[in-house]
């Protein structure tokens, strides 16, 4: 797919002049522009010319999807318009610099420039997740902060829903376009730094939330002020945590106390019931079942795995971010391949296209009906180990998809990659283990881990210590 023939700038695109090129992923070109009727400053999101009909669908409803959301800091979407044959959409235009022309040009953020667009960044993504609006991690060059600490962001909405993944991804992302960045021989160039350490790898072995995120930013600017003492200032790190601590207290006996009254309710109505079960399980054991996860006691922690495959919509975010060479540094895509042969590095599924072509026509691909919820199928265990590194989770065992699959009744399930093997489980001979998508059905023993069978997908599981309460 061949980029838009703009290479020869300023040039015109209907009534819009465009000036530069800020960025560009698989589908889309970034301009700063001028509408030239009332003079004003846009920048317009560009689909490629020769993009197939299936794209320019998903791209018109992202632009509808844009300017029906209305997100604290992001700019606004001003009308989406096809000239000649090219689609585009044109946003506000920010003010201020982007924040990869500030790592071009080897610049560094202040402290309080920083702690702003960490606030606005956290703003958006915790208003996105009140409002179940989808997201894509915003990268650098979407990402715009003036002299006055005032931050705008070009609109990172996408169809469909929010997804907790979602969260993690742009969490990790913040951390990544941030770290080129940070202040230098500044007051509070420590705090920030730690600040985003946090961001990227969790506090204690839980993710911090996006309010948690806001609130200690907003601290740390407040504490730089000149205006602030000393004793202030070396009380920031007690201050959040005992404020994370007290909320999450408080969460937890509000949560006792249902539970309790829940408990003595049954304990009345079913004391059989309740006694054959106080005999049965631990009295600390996990819950089995908790919103959109199951809790399984694994051998070597307790885990969190996702009551369903991954999905076909969830996949596709994930590796349109990774197929694009400038959403991603180096760093971040070895983290992705970690412990992936370097062969095996190209993440797209068998029969990619026409799942995707399914979900959007409503046909039937291999003999079912797919709508974007969908499981993926055509995943080798390679993808599988390559999504679960991108979002900071596991794959599960054979042991542990089982049981799960005990607590959940579901219907079209794939084939499910596990991480067992002949060395970690003697019940099955050399290979990996594939459980199919009938319990009564023996599993497969998958020799071939690059492997990409259509009945195939996956899931994944997080440390049960990484839950927020």
């Amino acid at each position: 797919m061949s980029a838009p023939n703009f290479e020869n700038l300023p040039t015109r695109l209907g009534e819009y002049m465009l000036t530069e090129l800020l960025g560009r992923d698989t589908l889309t070109n970034l301009y700063l522009a001028t509408q030239s009727h009332v003079e004003r400053g846009v920048v317009l999101q560009v689909l490629h010319p020769d993009s197939p009909q299936q794209a320019v669908d998903y791209f018109l409803r992202a632009a509808r999807a844009r300017g029906m959301a209305t997100l604290p800091g992001v700019s606004q979407v001003l009308e989406s318009r096809l000239t000649g044959d090219v689609w585009f959409i044109a946003h506000e235009r920010p003010r201020g610099r982007h924040l990869a022309q500030l790592a071009q040009e080897g610049q560094s953020l202040s402290t309080h420039q920083a702690c702003a667009v960490i606030s606005a960044v956290a703003a958006m993504c915790l208003a996105a997740q009140q409002q179940n609006i989808a997201l894509e991690p915003s990268l650098a060059y979407t990402i715009f902060v003036d002299k006055k600490n005032n931050v705008s962001i070009l609109s990172p909405v996408l169809p469909g829903e929010y997804m907790p993944e979602q969260c993690v991804a742009c969490m990790q992302n913040l951390a990544d376009v941030l770290l080129p960045i940070l202040p230098r021989n500044v007051p509070g160039q420590g705090r920030v730094a730690t600040l985003v350490q946090w961001i990227r790898e969790g506090y204690e072995g839980s993710n911090l939330d996006w309010k948690t995120i806001s609130a200690t930013a907003d601290e740390i600017k407040q504490q730089t002020s000149p205006k602030l003492t000393r004793s202030s200032v070396e009380n920031l790190n007690s201050q959040v945590v005992i404020r994370q601590v007290k909320e999450k207290e408080a969460r937890r006996t509000r949560r006792r106390g249902l539970m309790l009254l829940a408990f003595a309710v049954v304990l009345v109505i079913c004391m059989g019931v309740a006694g054959a079960l106080w005999l049965h399980f631990e009295q600390d054991a996990l819950p089995p079942w908790e919103g959109n996860f199951v809790y399984v006691q694994a051998e070597q922690e307790p885990l969190r795995v996702l009551a369903r495959p991954i999905s076909i919509i969830e996949y596709q975010r994930y590796l349109n971010r990774y197929e694009d060479p400038n959403a991603l540094n180096e760093a971040r895509r070895e983290r992705i391949n970690a412990g992936v042969p370097a062969d095996c590095t190209n993440h797209t599924p068998a029969e990619w296209q026409e799942q995707l072509r399914a979900v959007d026509s409503g046909e039937e691909w291999n003999g079912e009906k797919l709508t974007s919820r969908s499981p993926v199928r055509g995943i080798s265990y390679w993808d599988a180990l390559a999504y679960a590194n991108y979002v900071g989770a596991v794959l599960p065992s054979a042991a542990v998809l089982e049981t799960v699959r005990e607590h959940v009744a579901a219907e079209n399930l794939p084939e499910e990659w596990t991480t067992s093997g002949a060395e970690s489980d003697k019940l099955y001979m050399a290979g990996t283990v594939v459980l199919t998508a009938s319990p009564s059905t023996h599993p497969i023993v998958e020799t071939n881990r690059a492997t990409r069978s259509v009945k195939r997908g996956f899931r994944i599981a997080f440390p049960a210590s990484r839950k927020e309460d």
